[in-house]
């Protein structure tokens, strides 16, 4: 009887001991679904800490803390995704212009980021035989004395990052490099950025950030593939002043080759008139040696009439000279005998 009671006791504290666990386990199930209901809704306000022994919501506290990272870093991704669509859409509606095109870059960029200042430094390709950095575009920079344009490279920061070709993040900034002015004075920014802009393993330029608060890891990231966009893009502009000088050369190369071609084209015509007055004058100088041979026959042929005449007229000349030398002697003998009888009529006139 005893033994019977014994196993009864034992079992009732056995089946209160399973109700308690259940009970319990009942209790853990039921804050389990609170929450994971509170998670899935994002009750920030909920308390996700008390789940210390408490298994079942250590796990699921685990798995918020991987969603809440795995968020963070979705939210960074879709920030730089929305940050490199914007610039797409700013770098090819600004391509006429460099200067503008860095202008809207840099202050998009300080924007953008939430930042200060900004300043955008370009490798000027008009130094022959040399490289030089050129400041084309800032934001809100107020250096000592002046802003330093011109930069080489080597030379400070900058000139170290355009050498060595990696990007320079500073927590501690050199003393009177940069400084922030507000409405509230001056400031020291802690943090300055400087990222190349290479393309193909060559540097475009320089991006030069200063700001105030610490620059996350992914904002540097994004910075630097928005360089490589940028130095596209201004590989893309010079290549296209170059085209667009190439192309004025060769339009004015073609406007001198048409006036050249047009030159040539009325030096031709003239050139085919001055052939054909020539054609003509030489027709009109064999007509005129064709009259002037015909002329030459009919004088050959009266200078022969004459020559023959002439010849004619020097044998008939000849034969009158013979005639009237003959006439002359028998003039002569008549004279003579005229004059003898003459000589004897006086005689007989002297008988008488």
């Amino acid at each position: 009887m005893n033994k019977q009671i014994g196993i009864k006791v034992l079992w009732l504290d056995q089946y209160a001991k399973l109700k308690e666990e259940n009970q319990q386990l009942k209790t853990g199930l039921d804050n389990a679904l609170e929450y994971c209901n509170a998670l899935l809704e994002d009750k920030e306000s909920y308390n996700f800490e008390e789940v210390e022994g408490q298994p079942l919501l250590q796990a699921v506290n685990a798995l918020r803390i991987q969603r809440k990272e795995l968020k963070i870093i979705e939210n960074e991704r879709e920030w730089v995704s929305e940050g490199l669509s914007k610039f797409v859409d700013i770098l090819r509606a600004s391509q006429d212009n460099l200067e503008d095109l860095c202008d809207q870059i840099i202050n998009n960029l300080v924007s953008y980021l939430g930042i200060t200042q900004g300043g955008l430094f370009v490798v000027d390709e008009n130094i022959e035989d040399r490289k030089e950095l050129i400041l084309i575009s800032a934001y809100a920079y107020e250096r000592k004395k002046y802003i330093n344009r011109s930069i080489k490279p080597r030379e400070g920061l900058v000139g170290q990052v355009f050498i060595e070709k990696k990007p320079m993040y500073l927590k501690e900034i050199p003393d009177q490099y940069v400084n922030i002015s507000s409405g509230l004075g001056q400031a020291k920014p802690t943090n300055l950025f400087i990222a190349p802009m290479m393309m193909n393993e060559e540097v475009y330029g320089i991006i030069e950030l200063a700001s105030l608060k610490e620059m996350p890891e992914f904002q540097r990231e994004f910075i630097l593939k928005l360089g490589e966009s940028i130095a596209s893009t201004i590989a893309a502009t010079r290549n296209a002043a170059r085209m667009k000088v190439l192309l004025e050369d060769s339009q004015i190369q073609a406007e001198q080759m048409r006036a050249q071609e047009e030159e040539m084209r009325q030096n031709v015509e003239e050139l085919q008139a001055t052939q054909e007055e020539m054609h003509r004058k030489q027709k009109e100088l064999e007509n005129t040696n064709s009259k002037i041979k015909n002329n030459e026959a009919v004088l050959q042929k009266a200078f022969d009439k004459m020559r023959s005449a002439d010849e004619n007229h020097k044998v008939k000349f000849s034969d009158l000279e013979t005639i009237v030398a003959q006439k002359d002697d028998e003039i002569s003998k008549l004279e003579g005998e005229i004059e003898l009888k003459n000589h004897e009529i006086e005689k007989l006139r002297g008988q008488l």
